[in-house]
């Protein structure tokens, strides 16, 4: 493949630039990998997540959740989540890449662009090359780092840095709250 046939492919931009919601990105144009992985690994990832706590386990075993990191951008809006994955297009065109941009909270000021990583090799490169990008529009800020799917897990686990793939629960006042929120992810999940 030369480098001019090399693309980020997004999926369909809501008419609206405010509100809560994602969009997903691949350099595959059928977005095939994040399709794949929403039934074949997110789901079930959250599943045994919500079983584990249900049956009020001590300890989480992690599975598919220990090898998946998420790389993140912060910027201003949907016009800059474009730009940052346009630089990333021209500046490194190699690769399997894949992720979101947008925000899960309808008011927020800021839009997030993250990329999807499922090795500690993987997740550098890429967080390399997004600070890099985010240099070049002139973002002052870095790419952070997180392990799984934060919101269902940190409350309950702690930080990532600190997991391992059987961790202890650290936080479990917090269980009943992640089990109504994992509770209800997986009820939209089946609509």
């Amino acid at each position: 493949m030369s480098k001019n046939d090399w693309h980020i492919y997004t999926g369909k931009i809501p008419y609206s630039p405010k509100g809560a919601f994602w969009v997903s990105f691949e350099s595959d144009p059928d977005l095939t990998r994040t399709k794949a992985n929403i039934y074949g690994r997110c789901l079930p990832c959250i599943q045994n997540l919500y079983v584990q706590l249900k049956d009020g386990e001590n300890q989480i075993r992690l599975g598919s959740a220990y090898n998946c990191w998420k790389i993140t951008a912060t910027v201003t809006g949907i016009d800059e989540c474009l730009a940052l994955l346009a630089q990333f297009e021209k500046n490194y065109p190699h690769g399997h890449v894949y992720g979101k941009f947008g925000s899960g909270r309808p008011n927020s000021e800021t839009r997030v662009v993250v990329f999807h990583a499922d090795t500690p090799t993987e997740r550098d490169r890429i967080q390399n090359a997004l600070n890099s990008c985010l240099t070049s529009i002139e973002r002052n800020e870095t790419a952070q780092i997180s392990r799984a799917c934060a919101v269902l897990f940190d409350d309950i686990l702690g930080p990532w840095q600190d997991w391992q793939p059987i961790t202890s629960i650290k936080y479990p006042r917090n269980v009943k709250s992640q089990l109504d929120k994992i509770k209800k992810i997986l009820y939209q999940s089946s609509m």
